[in-house]
């Protein structure tokens, strides 16, 4: 069992992007979903939010960037129970971070959504440059300096195909942590030094929870060698890191339009 105990918690404000963008969506829509199905979605498009048999819980992860379930917590228990379909139509195409803070705000308005923000110190995983030395492996290439001019943004995805992969594009190296702490159950905290943006591809054996290989799959590497020996970076367990969690401290059950 990967040790939790937390050695502190400085709890702050979580102050919304809405507050700082001062937009909303013009057309709003929050339906509870009965229909008893577990599949769910939540998807942007140029101009809308549009969410299917989503829990709150889901909503803000989506809507904050909160890429691991553990990492939010508290409120009621129907926050992770109910199921909602809500549509936010804005006035015209805006970039997705936008939509994003058109997003909490609809959250604020129609579910009360108030969050906090805590720093847990915490085992973790490190990830660092192999050797030390700066060097980076085969398969991670910096990103085009205009990655983000051109409309590109961070895409992250993972397969689980009969070559699992772990991708990126325009992609931090925070981001990539964050992205290896899904297939780890555990936090990963960048500590290589390396700034700007990245494209990657990893291959790997993904692992069951006690961090070992999944049976029947040996033709890959472990995410630790493939790390380094594809990207040139390693993992270290046993270190010490402050991990953020947030915290829902207030949430209503919304009223149906």
């Amino acid at each position: 069992m990967h040790s939790r105990n937390v050695a502190l918690a400085v709890s702050v404000l979580l102050l919304p992007f809405s507050v700082l963008a001062q937009s909303a969506f013009e057309v709003t829509s929050v339906k509870r979903n009965t229909t008893g199905s577990f599949g769910w979605s939540i998807t942007y498009t140029a101009d809308s939010l549009r969410a299917t048999n989503a829990t709150l819980a889901a909503l803000i992860q989506s809507a904050y960037g909160i890429q691991l379930d553990e990492r939010l917590v508290g409120g009621p228990s129907w926050v992770r129970t109910a199921r909602f379909d809500v549509n936010g139509k804005a006035a015209q195409a805006l970039p997705r971070e936008q939509l994003r803070a058109m997003a909490q705000r609809l959250l604020e308005q129609r579910f009360g959504v108030a969050l906090t923000r805590e720093q847990r110190e915490q085992e973790v995983y490190a990830l660092r440059v192999a050797g030390g030395d700066g060097r980076t492996g085969p398969d991670l290439r910096r990103a085009a300096d205009d990655c983000l001019e051109t409309g590109e943004r961070t895409v992250l995805k993972s397969s689980t195909g009969a070559t699992p992969t772990f991708s990126g594009w325009c992609a931090t190296m925070a981001g990539i942590a964050t992205g290896l702490s899904r297939n780890l159950g555990l936090a990963v905290v960048d500590q290589t030094g390396l700034p700007g943006r990245w494209d990657f591809v990893l291959a790997y054996t993904p692992l069951v929870p006690d961090a070992s290989p999944v049976a029947g799959q040996t033709n890959l590497p472990t995410v630790f060698v493939a790390a380094e020996e594809q990207l040139g970076l390693k993992l270290e367990r046993n270190a010490r890191g402050s991990v953020e969690y947030v915290i829902i401290a207030k949430a209503d059950v919304p009223k149906e339009n």
